[in-house]
């Protein structure tokens, strides 16, 4: 894949943003909560099968490949794809599935001895997915993997803030602070009326 990592962030961050919007964010982060947990037990996938998954994390690991910070795979992100699958976007399963077949459909002529993405190598992926970036099908597993990747930490996807890390993020700074005002400087001084 060309062009820096923070360059790539710029570039998807309208696209992450707007589908964010459209498919909710409560929804999101109610379906993050439950992959987090999942992921964290180590329990079986609930939609995708142990193939579908390994697919399909392969595909997220080298939309936001491990470098010196964790990539998509390190943070878990499959399992919020598993969930998002289960959940509300139980109507775009078959649409995913499809669309990894039809992925994963010129894999072995193009490579021969593979069958399938995770038996390339790495070089041989980014090979492979710059045939396939310009697709509806990748395009949803990019936003799937964005939204994994960025979303609250506490939800899942994002295990160990690695999502917030690799954008500079504070994790411990999502909390609503008021804007400083007079009133602020009086109490801080003990004078409760705020006069």
């Amino acid at each position: 894949m060309d062009g820096s990592r923070r360059e790539f962030l710029q570039g998807s961050g309208v696209l992450a943003g707007a589908s964010a919007l459209r498919f909710g964010i409560p929804g999101l982060a109610a379906l993050s909560q439950a992959a987090c947990s999942a992921r964290d037990v180590g329990a079986a996938f609930e939609t995708l099968s142990a193939g579908e998954a390994r697919e399909l994390d392969a595909i997220a690991a080298r939309i936001l490949p491990a470098t010196d910070t964790p990539g998509a795979h390190d943070a878990g992100v499959i399992w919020f794809i598993d969930k998002s699958l289960g959940g509300f976007l139980a109507p775009q399963k078959d649409f995913l599935l499809g669309g990894l077949a039809d992925f994963q459909a010129p894999v072995a002529a193009a490579f021969p001895g593979a069958t399938q993405f995770s038996d390339l190598d790495e070089a041989d992926q980014d090979r492979h997915l710059r045939t396939q970036d310009t697709t509806p099908f990748f395009g949803f597993v990019r936003f799937m993997t964005l939204a994994g990747m960025f979303g609250m930490a506490s939800y899942g996807g994002n295990r160990d803030g690695a999502g917030w890390q690799l954008l500079g993020v504070d994790p411990h700074q999502h909390a609503f602070l008021p804007p400083f005002g007079h009133y602020d400087a009086a109490v801080a001084s003990g004078d409760n009326h705020g006069g």
